[in-house]
C-alpha cells in the first residue's frame, strides 16, 4: 500500500505526463459534475415570489441579481446571472422557481414580473405556471 501510495504521489507532483493529466481530470470531475448539476435548470420545482434587490455587473461575468423568497415561512436569499437584452426594476417583485429537493437552490424569472394584485404565494408555492406568468 506505501508503494502505491508514492508511485501516485510521483505521478501526480513530480511526472508529468498524459497519465498524470488524465489523473488529475479524474479527480476533479466529481467537482465538474457537482456544479454543474447544481446550476442545471430545474426540471421540477415550485413557483413563488421572489423580491430583486440588487443588481450588479462584475468585470468578469455576466450581470447577477441578489433576490430573496420564502417557501413554507423559511426565507432564502439567492443570486442567479441575468444575461438578457432588457432592463429589469430593482427593487422589484419577479417569479422564481425552487427546486423542491432543495428549496435553497432557485432560478429567478425576471422576464415575469408579479403583478401588484398578487400579494403572497402559498407557502409551498405554486405547482405549476401561474395563469397570470405565461408568456404569450
Amino acid at each position: 500500500m506505501e508503494e502505491q501510495k508514492k508511485t501516485l504521489l510521483y505521478y501526480l507532483t513530480d511526472r508529468r505526463s498524459k497519465w498524470s493529466y488524465l489523473l488529475y481530470l479524474v479527480l476533479i470531475s466529481p467537482l465538474f459534475w457537482y456544479v454543474y448539476y447544481k446550476q442545471s435548470p430545474i426540471e421540477k420545482g415550485n413557483y413563488t415570489i421572489a423580491y430583486a434587490r440588487k443588481m450588479y455587473w462584475p468585470i468578469i461575468s455576466y450581470k447577477r441579481i441578489e433576490y430573496d423568497y420564502t417557501v413554507k415561512g423559511k426565507n432564502y436569499e439567492a443570486t442567479n446571472i441575468y444575461a438578457l437584452d432588457p432592463e429589469i426594476k430593482i427593487p422589484a417583485r419577479y417569479l422564481v422557481q425552487f427546486s423542491l429537493e432543495d428549496t435553497s437552490f432557485s432560478t429567478i424569472y425576471p422576464n415575469i414580473p408579479v403583478p401588484d394584485s398578487i400579494k403572497e404565494a402559498p407557502p409551498e408555492g405554486w405547482k405549476e405556471l401561474p395563469k397570470w406568468a405565461k408568456i404569450k
